[in-house]
């Protein structure tokens, strides 16, 4: 008996040392900034080195040419612009893609009718649209909120198509056999079942969103960010147009953060079940 027992406790492995909470949270910090300064110090080395600045211009101008454009408020009907027609249009696709996806994923009798007309629609390249869409609603914002919302629109639309249609056959008995009506299957059963597809249509469809407005600005506008990086573009200013391009890098983080932290408020249950990812 004391033979057995010295050997299991010699045999037994030390504990593992974990780093405190603070030290990880500022490591972990670290090492998500690390490749991104590594980057900005190799292309203020590389500008004008390797490369002429007048093809790529150094981090330090760039940041130089920001500070004046916010200075001047150069910038600012530009931003305010592009922001009206990034939100109208994300909201519009993604509105339209959840109401068609849901719609098409519930009717196999309507699926069979539109489901290949849409995917002969979603075929199509969306920025050869861009001047047939200037022809129906001009230069204005109509146009790039349209581009947008189509953008956007077929991404959401088949995530919730899939979503609604990998529901089990047998829970959606089952919840009938219970003396479910239409609407509790729909807000217990469907809803939750297609809510990780939802958001994961709309994160996935936020950096198209910002693809078809600045085309669309590209194609014709009379102001955006778009115009701003083609006019700066067109007069060999490479500080103005990367500090377009860092503003429209801007725009597309925060609103993955938020679309970030509104998908873990609806989806607890996720993290609460065990689905959620696991660090090895």
């Amino acid at each position: 008996m004391t033979d057995l027992t010295y050997s299991s406790s010699t045999d037994a492995k030390p504990p593992r040392r974990t780093l405190p909470v603070n030290i990880a949270r500022a490591l972990q910090v670290v090492l998500k900034l690390l490749p991104g300064v590594i980057l900005l110090l190799f292309w203020q080395y590389s500008s004008g080195r390797l490369i002429r600045e007048i093809y790529v211009s150094k981090p330090t101008a760039v940041a130089q040419r920001l500070y004046e454009l916010f200075a001047s408020g150069e910038i600012y009907p530009h931003l305010w612009i592009t922001g009206q027609e990034l939100v109208l249009g994300y909201v519009i696709g993604v509105a339209g893609g959840v109401v068609g996806g849901y719609t098409l994923g519930r009717s196999a009798r309507l699926a069979r009718i539109f489901e290949p007309y849409v995917m002969a629609f979603y075929g199509v390249p969306k920025i050869a649209l861009a001047p047939l869409f200037i022809i129906w609603f001009g230069i204005g914002m109509g146009s790039k909120v349209a581009l947008a919302s189509i953008m956007v629109f077929f991404l959401v639309f088949y995530n919730v198509f899939a979503g609604v249609r990998s529901v089990d056959r047998e829970l959606v008995n089952l919840t009938l056999v219970m003396g479910a009506n239409q609407r509790q299957l729909t807000y217990h059963v469907f809803l939750p079942a297609a809510a990780p597809f939802v958001m994961l249509g709309m994160r996935l469809a936020i950096p198209y969103s910002v693809i078809g407005v600045i085309v669309g600005e590209f194609t014709s506008s009379a102001q955006g960010l778009g115009l701003f990086i083609h006019e700066a573009s067109s007069t060999y200013d490479p500080a103005g147009v990367f500090a377009g391009i860092v503003i429209l890098l801007a725009f597309v983080t925060v609103a993955n953060f938020l679309a970030g932290r509104v998908e873990r408020r609806l989806l607890r249950w996720r993290s609460l079940s065990g689905t959620g990812p696991v660090d090895i």
